[in-house]
């Protein structure tokens, strides 16, 4: 004999949402006050309360990022002292929970092996704390005494032969503007799959133009010859008014996939969700090696993909996704044994130009 029973649980997908990290930046800099603390800080911050009314480095980038961003620019900032040890305080932000998508370094690094580190500090974040962070590094802009190809020719050897993918170095030929990068970067307007060479996204908020020791301003002519370099710049366009940025390069091998950090951008995104849509699946017998469970996978693991291709209409037009629409081969499931599950995931960036050449006919 029996009698009826009926138990309701709550069952956990882990279907929802992830918290978003792209945008958030850690900006690290020297500054009379504070030194050592970490602030949150936004648009509405009052950097002279946290950093000291005089100027400093750190306050000069963070403005740079407050008028090139907007209204929902967030973030964290540490103040050091001349000499501090900048690695220690990245790792105090990393054991405090600070999980920034970039890392913003104002004071100018002076030679190749600071440049290394910084890449090795970022491997070793990605290792220890699954954290796929980029860091964005000042150079040193133009001193008194310098010609502007003086200042190419003393550049060029800080990263010369550097593969860095997580890595990218901005000269601060105005002075301000690895902040306006990082603002322009963190705009709601566009996307994080944007280059902030986009026109459309507005000219640059900048300290005054620069000139040399010869009283040349700066042109493109210079700034082209650091960006071939690797170096991220500035840049003009003849007849057309304001100041605009190039690709945000990173120092990635000759040939390699990251080069230019909306791309890495697109893919740090997507290997964060797909973590944490993972982590739900282990030992979750509904992905299994069978047909119906290799489906399930795909299906549960491809769904990051499927958000981020997500495009939205403006009228007539369509504002793109961050990537093109996954196919049936953009994620692969593949048992290596019976506790063991290969991921193959493919990231279709979508392309937009940066050379435009238009030719012109009469038609008779």
């Amino acid at each position: 004999m029996a009698q009826g029973r009926v138990s309701v649980a709550a069952l956990q997908t882990g279907g929802g949402a992830v918290k978003e990290v792209e945008r958030s930046v850690l900006f690290i800099g020297e500054a009379p006050e504070r030194n050592g603390q970490i602030h949150p800080i936004n648009a509405q911050s009052d950097f002279d309360v946290l950093f000291g009314e005089s100027e400093s480095p750190l306050k000069t980038q963070i403005k740079a990022w407050q008028r090139n961003g907007d209204d929902l620019v967030s973030g964290y900032a540490i103040s050091h002292g001349a000499g501090d040890n900048i690695h220690a305080l990245i790792d105090k932000a990393m054991d405090q929970d600070v999980s920034p998508e970039l890392i913003v370094v104002c004071t100018p690094v002076t030679g190749k092996a600071e440049v290394e580190a910084y890449q090795a500090k970022m491997l070793e974040i990605l290792a220890g704390y699954a954290r796929f962070i980029r860091c964005l590094v000042a150079a040193p802009g133009l001193s008194s005494n310098q010609s502007w190809s003086e200042l190419v020719t003393a550049l060029k050897p800080l990263i010369d032969g550097v593969a860095a993918d997580r890595v990218g170095v901005v000269p601060l030929l105005f002075g301000d503007e690895l902040g306006a990068l990082v603002g322009r970067l963190c705009k709601r307007s566009v996307t994080i799959a944007d280059s902030p060479m986009r026109t459309q996204t507005g000219a640059m908020s900048l300290m005054p133009l620069p000139t040399d020791k010869n009283g040349d301003p700066l042109t493109n002519s210079i700034t082209a010859a650091l960006d071939s370099a690797r170096f991220s710049c500035t840049q003009f366009y003849a007849d057309f008014d304001g100041v605009y940025f190039g690709d945000a390069n990173l120092l990635d091998a000759e040939g390699g996939d990251y080069q230019r950090l909306e791309n890495a951008r697109i893919v740090d995104m997507a290997a964060r969700q797909v973590r944490i849509r993972a982590i739900y699946e282990i030992k979750n017998r509904q992905l299994n090696n069978s047909p119906t469970g290799i489906a399930y996978g795909k299906r549960r693991l491809g769904k990051p993909l499927l958000d981020m291709s997500k495009s939205v209409n403006l009228g007539a037009d369509k504002f793109p996704g961050l990537i093109d629409a996954p196919t049936d081969d953009s994620i692969g499931l593949t048992f290596l044994n019976e506790t063991t599950l290969q991921v193959t995931l493919k990231v279709k960036p979508i392309q937009s130009p940066n050379t435009i050449i238009v030719g012109i006919m009469l038609d008779r």
